[in-house]
């Protein structure tokens, strides 16, 4: 009989591990068994001695699931306004026991909670990034990683379409930035002859005798936005590209030969399809040229 009160202690020590090793174990059975009420009791209780940032963070995450089940949705709702706030980059889906209407109604509140959070992070990012782009790198990819989660459920809209593309541009000025590596021979070989390669559909460019080049009818300058334009101007390198006018002069292909940033040179492709020419002549039939064009950091 003496072994008894030794085997009470042992069964409670386990039992205080158990809570101190997961504290929300209690919390979850209860939610699981349905019992919404008593599992709310008990997320509050761990809630006023939770220690870490993940305990906490799972004890409002069950908060929001109770309050679901229990009808009470503009305070579920509330719940996880404030977990998206506090990790914009949680995914509900790390939650087993989240049920669809759980998950439908997180990603409502992300939708309307994401993009105020992106423009905020990205304002931060940035004028850490007109100091040092380099040193800005890590907040950058973190404003990128939001738009990515943005892009996913949906809450992507022009405004931070916008912003992603300002993003690649500080990201790009970054590793402009950045001791360069000594290229790879490969690799720089084979860059090198892709840029001077015209496209094998081309059939006349200026080195051909007895061709008369296109002339310019619609030719207007890309629309860069001021922040863009700031970084393109503190990169020092202006873009070229390959513009493939067919025999009616309007634009088949357009064909970067010499990048600035992938957020400069997607909006000069662009703009460059919209051009226009009086095409190309040989012995007075049109034909198809490929005709090069530099454009600066203020247009072409």
């Amino acid at each position: 009989m003496r072994a008894l009160p030794v085997v009470v202690a042992l069964l409670v020590t386990a039992s205080v591990a158990t809570a101190q090793d997961d504290p929300l174990r209690t919390a979850r059975d209860l939610y699981a068994s349905a019992a919404y009420e008593e599992a709310l009791a008990e997320l509050t209780r761990v809630g006023s001695s939770a220690a870490t940032a993940p305990t906490t963070r799972e004890t409002d995450a069950y908060r929001a699931f109770c309050l679901v089940a229990l009808g009470r949705a503009g305070e579920a709702q509330e719940v996880a306004e404030s977990l998206v706030r506090a990790d914009p980059l949680l995914s509900i889906d790390q939650f087993p026991d989240a049920s669809p209407r759980i998950a439908a109604m997180f990603a409502a509140v992300q939708r309307r909670v994401l993009p105020q959070l992106v423009k905020d992070e990205y304002r931060t990012a940035r004028a850490h990034a007109l100091e040092s782009a380099a040193d800005a790198k890590p907040r950058l990819l973190r404003v990128r990683a939001l738009l990515g989660v943005a892009g996913e459920i949906g809450a992507v809209d022009e405004t931070l379409a916008d912003v992603r593309m300002l993003v690649d541009g500080f990201l790009e000025l970054a590793q402009a930035t950045e001791p360069r590596r000594p290229p790879d021979v490969t690799t720089a070989d084979a860059a090198a002859s892709a840029a001077v390669s015209p496209p094998a559909a081309a059939v006349a460019t200026a080195a051909n005798a007895g061709v008369t080049a296109p002339t310019a009818v619609y030719q207007p300058q890309p629309k860069v936005p001021p922040t863009l334009l700031d970084l393109v101007r503190r990169l020092h390198r202006g873009a070229a590209i390959d513009v493939v006018v067919n025999e009616r002069g309007t634009v088949d292909d357009v064909i970067v030969t010499q990048s600035v940033t992938a957020a400069y040179d997607a909006l000069i492709v662009a703009t460059a399809r919209t051009w226009r020419y009086k095409p190309a002549l040989k012995d007075g039939v049109p034909i198809r040229f490929v005709s090069a064009v530099v454009i600066n950091a203020s247009g072409k």
